[in-house]
């Protein structure tokens, strides 16, 4: 069973967003929770993702994983943070902005921890979808 806020679930997480981004034009990730064993993150897009392929999204999100990518965190003040990420989702009270970089793949600013390297994730798996809203859409997922 994996530790509560382990690095994995939470890595894994930014991997899907990314994916999701790049493969649906509109697209927008919203809120993500960890439980002990489990992730969730809410999505919103017009597309009805009940209909999309699970099984390619999960191969997609593991071959990520599998290629050993590094995952760097570091911290900059919010006015140099802007130039290489979005920050609409963080509080404009907040100085310092902790960045993650899965190098090439994804960086955003997240306050969680996270894993250094892709491959100590482990096997990435979609539990389940679930529509929450009329454009919202809830992923639930698990790593092993």
């Amino acid at each position: 069973m994996n530790k509560p806020l382990d690095g994995r679930l939470q890595t894994a997480e930014h991997i899907l967003a990314r994916i999701l981004e790049n493969r649906i034009p509109d697209a927008e990730t919203g809120i993500s929770k960890f439980k002990e064993d489990e992730g969730l993150l809410e999505i919103s897009t017009t597309e009805n993702l009940r209909e999309f392929d699970r099984e390619k999204i999960q191969n997609a999100v593991n071959k990520i994983v599998e290629s050993e990518i590094p995952v760097n965190k570091y911290v900059k003040n919010r006015k140099d943070a802007q130039k290489e990420v979005d920050l609409k989702k963080v509080p404009s009270d907040v100085q310092k902005i902790r960045i993650v970089n899965i190098e090439g793949f994804d960086k955003r600013p997240c306050r969680d921890p996270h894993v250094d390297n892709t491959k100590e994730i482990g096997k990435f798996e979609i539990l389940k979808i679930k529509r929450v809203g009329r454009d919202r859409y809830r992923i639930t997922f698990t790593v092993n």
